[in-house]
């Protein structure tokens, strides 16, 4: 990568030198980004941490591998062994008492001073001793080793006269071992602790993020309206921040996809998810069209008055007309365990569906066998209603313009909406093809729910519930209830 940095930087700097072309620029531009695409930011990130460990490795081994090798003495035994030779050769020109004792004091020191087991001298006819007397202790030359000895000879320019000594380096040969020993043990951990700490790099920047991934899949396919399945601020794992990396923002995207799907697919879409994304035993083929679901259900019709005279009048603003009602309807519908499944324009279908445990319909009862949900609908709109009632400025909170024309013709405009409810079976499944799907409910109770709220413009009520429903309710919902027709 710096060597292809360093290659556009003197391109650069060889194009900017040449005569100025506005075409040749644009395209050597094109084709520098298209041969040099910008660089990620986890590879940055690796390349910069592997750097940095390789030179601290470097310097480790630098300092640390003189100190675990062994000194060289081979040069000490030499330049006293030379003292002793040139000593000798002194005796050349004729014996004195005064040198002959300075010879062999200097050969009784350098015997001494050295691991020292045999001396020769060779070509000197002065009449002295040709091998020393080495005292005693020292090891025999038989009893070593070859590669515990060292034998080194020095001579004079003609070699004729020469002094070879043989040293025992035993001692030397074992703290050479045991060096070599420590070495490699050093070196081993030097690189263990590299690869750990590369490893660690790799864990943390790579794969921890794919595991987050991968879970984050598996709970959206195992519970696709899950109420938070995105970032967690307390995984300690991997803390979350903006740190810029791509495995981040791939986690963040999918958290987002996640919430989009269970906005745009909704309760009755959840199976859809789930199958297509199940890591286990899902294929790699999205399958979204196949057979429904039976179910039973509480369906609720929400019919927004006079939308067409209101679309007219808001153009634009109509968006911002319905978006703040469905605000209002789906977070009250959702809090009382409903579920938002249709946005028609100007109406809205809501599902409470019902488990019935395998029983008739028919023979459920009690309220608590449902779980109180036909109270929980009637509850929905009922305050649905308040609540718009109690905002009203919030709803129709438009540009002067809109307003104006709004009022102009309908005067003491009110937004107000019809209801109604009915329970029944329905087949939930995706409608549609491999190119546009929606999913939702099939079944005549979902059009009786849309038929009752038609019906509350000719009987002049706010709500209309079917019979079927009302059985549903508690007594004491009831009790609030009045009879219309038959």
């Amino acid at each position: 990568v710096r060597l292809a940095k360093l290659y556009k930087y003197f391109s650069a700097k060889q194009s900017s030198n040449a005569p100025y072309n506005s075409n040749s620029m644009k395209a050597a531009s094109s084709d520098s980004l298209d041969l040099f695409p910008p660089g990620s930011h986890v590879g940055a990130e690796m390349s910069d941490r592997t750097t940095k460990k390789v030179i601290v490795g470097i310097l480790v081994m630098l300092i640390g591998i003189p100190l675990l090798q062994a000194d060289e003495v081979a040069y000490r035994n030499k330049f006293a062994m030379m003292t002793v030779f040139e000593s000798r050769l002194l005796l050349l020109d004729g014996i004195d008492n005064g040198e002959v004792e300075n010879w062999e004091f200097a050969e009784s020191l350098f015997v001494e001073s050295t691991d020292c087991i045999d001396i020769t001298y060779s070509g000197f006819k002065d009449g002295l001793v040709k091998e020393a007397i080495m005292p005693k202790g020292r090891a025999r030359m038989r009893e070593l080793r070859l590669d515990a000895m060292e034998v080194i000879t020095v001579s004079d320019a003609s070699l004729v006269h020469s002094m070879t000594s043989v040293f025992d380096i035993t001692g030397r040969v074992r703290e050479e071992a045991i060096l070599g020993i420590l070495l490699t043990s050093f070196v081993i951990i030097l690189l263990g602790l590299g690869m750990v700490s590369f490893t660690k790099d790799v864990h943390n920047l790579v794969i921890v993020p794919i595991e987050h991934m991968i879970q984050l899949v598996r709970e959206i396919s195992e519970n696709p309206l899950g109420k938070d399945l995105s970032l967690r601020a307390g995984d300690n794992n991997n803390k979350q921040k903006d740190d810029g990396m791509e495995t981040t923002l791939l986690i963040r995207t999918i958290s987002k996809i996640a919430g989009l799907m269970r906005v745009g697919f909704g309760e009755a879409g959840a199976d859809i998810i789930g199958k297509n994304l199940n890591i286990t035993h899902g294929t790699d083929a999205i399958n979204l069209l196949g057979t429904g679901r039976k179910i039973h259900s509480i369906f609720g019709f929400c019919d927004v008055r006079q939308f067409t005279d209101t679309t007219e009048c808001l153009q634009e603003e109509v968006m911002l007309f319905v978006n703040r009602i469905a605000h209002i309807l789906h977070s009250i519908v959702v809090q009382c365990d409903g579920a938002a499944n249709k946005n028609i324009g100007d109406a809205f279908l809501l599902t409470w569906k019902v488990n019935t445990a395998g029983k008739d319909p028919q023979q459920i009862t009690s309220c608590v066998d449902h779980n109180y949900v036909a109270d929980k609908a009637l509850y929905s709109f009922v305050k649905t209603m308040i609540e718009m009632s109690k905002h009203e400025d919030f709803l129709c909170n438009f540009s002067p313009r809109a307003l104006a024309e709004l009022y102009e013709r309908m005067p003491g405009y009110k937004c107000r909406i019809g209801c109604g409810l009915h329970f029944g079976w329905a087949i939930e499944g995706a409608i549609g093809s491999s190119k546009k799907i929606d999913a939702s409910y099939i079944s005549p109770h979902v059009n009786m729910s849309e038929s009752l709220e038609g019906a509350t413009k000719d009987y002049g009520v706010p709500i209309l519930m079917s019979e079927p429903f009302y059985k549903l309710l508690s007594p004491e919902a009831a009790a609030g209830c009045r009879k219309v027709d038959s």
